[in-house]
């Protein structure tokens, strides 16, 4: 199934246009499902046409591929700029910084996490360049705080040890909705953990 949009906006009207339909399909997404979710529902909520909305979107599927190709985008910035923003922190502040990205301040809805998930969407190349940027940015991190860091800890490999560990605990803690209820302490406890395993 193609989902990819049709033609990219050039004109601000045009970008305007798109960034509204991408979050009323947020909205129905997360009201309805996706199952139950249409691109006439998203059009209506958008207040534009169907036939506007197809002029950008061929289908139901690269309406959901457009919002979690934005949901992607928002995590990598968030994350690079948790790590930008404490460039003279510690090493365990840096690293609370990410783990607070993906636990805590930036998570997504369950709803949308499942979509993400969902392999009948092909978004598989997506959230893998996702994980491979998060991990290069943890590397380059773990690097400027090598002194705070136990000698012979290859930087490399744990950099993809550390983006597996909270992709993972962001998946099982989003799937099981605990997010709200959990996600400062879960935070607490992935931060000592990381923090151990770097000082040997």
């Amino acid at each position: 199934m193609d989902v990819k949009p049709r033609k990219s906006p050039r004109q601000a009207r045009a970008k305007a246009t798109v960034e509204a339909i991408v979050e009323a399909t947020t909205q129905v997404l997360l009201k309805e499902g996706y199952d139950r979710f249409t691109t006439a529902r998203a059009a209506e909520r958008a207040g534009v046409s169907v036939g506007s909305l197809y002029q950008y979107f061929p289908n139901k599927a690269a309406l959901a591929y457009a919002v979690i190709d934005r949901c992607c985008e928002e995590f990598l910035a968030a994350f690079e700029a948790a790590l930008a923003g404490r460039r003279r922190a510690t090493l365990e502040d840096c690293i609370r910084a990410i783990v607070d990205v993906t636990l805590v301040s930036h998570h997504l809805a369950p709803d949308l996490h499942r979509m993400v998930l969902a392999p009948r969407l092909g978004v598989a190349e997506r959230t893998d360049m996702v994980s491979r940027s998060a991990t290069r940015l943890i590397e380059a991190m773990l690097r400027k705080h090598e002194g705070e860091i136990a000698p012979g800890i290859d930087l490399a490999l744990a950099a993809v040890v550390i983006e597996a560990l909270l992709e993972s605990l962001s998946h099982r803690v989003m799937l099981a909705d605990k997010a709200p209820e959990h996600g400062d302490a879960l935070a607490q406890e992935a931060t000592r953990m990381i923090v151990r395993y770097l000082g040997g």
